[in-house]
């Protein structure tokens, strides 16, 4: 038995490092493949997480559209199969990016068992978040495990015929890998790492801000931006924290606005990860079109504006942690000011128990043995 881990973002690895750190305790082989979709963002977490890729990958092309990624992510990932000494017997891919579409196809073209984590999100929307949900259909097409976060998502892949001795309902390994961080004795007294961060304690409260979705490239940034510089206004207490994604489409949009000019916003780049659940703790919320941080916030009983229509994660929305707002001024201050009258309060993340990465391991070594 061995497995191929094809990671090509961020957030993929801190969803896939629990599950290397439970396979570790194991005779089992892997390979560690960094297909670098998100290389620069992506370099910096092999350290914090401890894990060395065996093998680098080189997918992006400054300017290159979609398809155009997709066919370098297929070949280079195939080219990856043909050199490699052993062989893996499973390929194991988590979340919805080209990465994670390439990595199912070129499985399935191979005869190799597909693993996918986090399996079975739908938003019913091809168009949003785009391209992801095409992308985890297709991956959901080719899985022979199908590892999900919930029963919701189980329902989706039952209802679309999948399988039921093919789906797993583990909880969301993103939960494992907070738990482990935040759970560590240092946590709170861990110095930041962006020293920008120690502006803090001189607020009230903190508000954190990620946006980086291609529906939210365009009038929708724009409409975000002047929500936030609204709420920055009317709240000179509170402090609103933007990390940059790297994106030209939205970094220099944002930067270029009057955010820049207001003394209780900051925008900075990317935050290494212990930054992130350090501000998720003690933040008031979070402003967000992320799926990560809708997953993450809850564990730090931090409320989440999603800047969506709609999501694939409604576990958030029904437990009352999290909130569509989309890209609507409106609703974003209004819902905003909602939750500064009456703050929300829950016992549980609805996304996992941290225990999900020993039974995704667990099932993959009882299958192996079986057959």
């Amino acid at each position: 038995m061995k497995i191929a881990f094809i990671i090509g973002t961020r957030p993929e690895l801190i969803k896939v490092a629990p599950i290397i750190w439970a396979l570790k305790k194991t005779d089992i082989s892997f390979d560690v493949v960094n297909t670098a979709q998100h290389k620069d963002l992506l370099e910096p977490y092999w350290k914090t997480f401890n894990i060395e890729p065996t093998h680098i990958l080189d997918v992006m092309v400054s300017g290159q559209n979609l398809a155009s990624l997709t066919s370098r992510a297929i070949s280079q990932i195939q080219n990856y199969l043909d050199n490699v000494s052993v062989k893996p017997t499973i390929i194991l891919a988590q979340g919805d990016t080209t990465t994670v579409m390439a990595s199912s196809m070129v499985s399935f073209y191979n005869d190799i068992k597909f693993a996918h984590i986090e399996a079975g999100l739908r938003s019913f929307d091809f168009y949003n978040p785009f391209p992801e949900e095409y992308n985890r259909r297709i991956a959901s097409i080719t899985a022979n495990f199908h590892f999900c976060p919930t029963s919701i998502s189980q329902n989706n892949l039952l209802n679309e015929g999948i399988l039921e001795n093919k789906i797993f309902v583990v909880g969301n390994t993103v939960v494992d890998s907070l738990s482990k961080v935040s759970n560590s004795n240092d946590f709170d007294q861990t110095p930041w790492v962006n020293k920008l961060l120690e502006r803090v304690n001189c607020f009230e409260n903190v508000v954190l801000i990620t946006c980086h979705r291609r529906e939210n490239h365009g009038d929708n940034l724009i409409e975000i931006i002047e929500s936030i510089s609204q709420l920055a206004k009317e709240n000179s207490l509170d402090l609103f924290l933007w990390p940059l994604h790297p994106n030209p489409n939205v970094k220099q949009k944002i930067l270029g606005s009057d955010l820049s000019k207001l003394e209780n916003v900051i925008l900075t780049g990317p935050l290494e990860y212990l930054d992130i659940l350090k501000v998720l703790n003690i933040a008031f919320c979070a402003i967000s079109d992320s799926g990560g941080i809708q997953e993450e916030a809850p564990s730090f009983n931090t409320p989440v504006l999603v800047l969506r229509e709609t999501t694939e994660r409604p576990e958030g929305v029904t437990s009352g942690v999290a909130f569509l707002v989309g890209a609507d001024k409106k609703k974003i201050t209004s819902k905003f000011n909602d939750l500064k009258k009456h703050k929300i309060y829950f016992d549980r993340n609805p996304y996992g128990d941290g225990q999900a990465s020993e039974k995704i391991v667990d099932i993959l070594l009882n299958d192996f043995l079986i057959n």
